[in-house]
């Protein structure tokens, strides 16, 4: 039946690689994509324009950990607690309108915070000499604001609809190479 013929090809991509699907051509040489989300940041290779199935890993380490972590930091050093939504700001921007040792406080835990995703990177092979970094998805912003690093190997693409439009684009290929099948 029409309907059946829907379910006969499953198409399983990666985390993160849907958003960097429409420039593959790009990823010349050893690549590592970073997405990080709010609960895990999912890291994967690119080689020569080609995922490498068996080096992908998840890591429990998103921005709601580091949420937490100025929570705690704002409430040992200060003894208040900070709106979330003042914490998702300095995230974002990398400032607020407080008051400045709050702002020092929830910097300095997102400085450590990013150090810590760079560790977890050189963990998985991560060399910025030789390798190229691509970093995607909500905790993008945390790199960029944040971390140490070389504006001319590392990318950082903030576009949190990107993976959705990689998705977009990825079944455009399959329609193209399969236009009879019903969706």
């Amino acid at each position: 039946s029409a309907a059946s013929d829907v379910y006969k090809r499953q198409d399983v991509f990666p985390q993160g690689f849907a958003a960097v699907a429409d420039r593959l051509s790009d990823f010349r040489g050893v690549n590592m994509i970073c997405d990080i989300g709010n609960g895990t940041m999912n890291i994967m290779f690119i080689n020569d324009k080609k995922p490498v199935s068996g080096n992908m890993f998840t890591e429990k380490y998103g921005t709601h950990q580091c949420l937490l972590a100025v929570r705690e930091n704002v409430m040992r050093a200060h003894h208040t607690t900070v709106d979330e939504a003042i914490i998702n700001r300095v995230f974002r921007f990398g400032t607020a309108d407080i008051k400045e040792e709050y702002l020092k406080t929830i910097t300095d835990t997102a400085t450590d915070y990013v150090e810590g995703i760079f560790q977890r990177l050189r963990e998985h092979e991560y060399n910025p000499e030789l390798i190229r970094l691509y970093v995607l998805g909500g905790g993008s912003c945390l790199i960029r604001n944040f971390g140490v690093y070389d504006a001319s190997r590392v990318t950082i693409n903030d576009d949190i609809c990107a993976t959705a439009k990689g998705y977009e684009y990825l079944l455009s290929l399959i329609h193209i190479s399969e236009p009879t099948r019903p969706y």
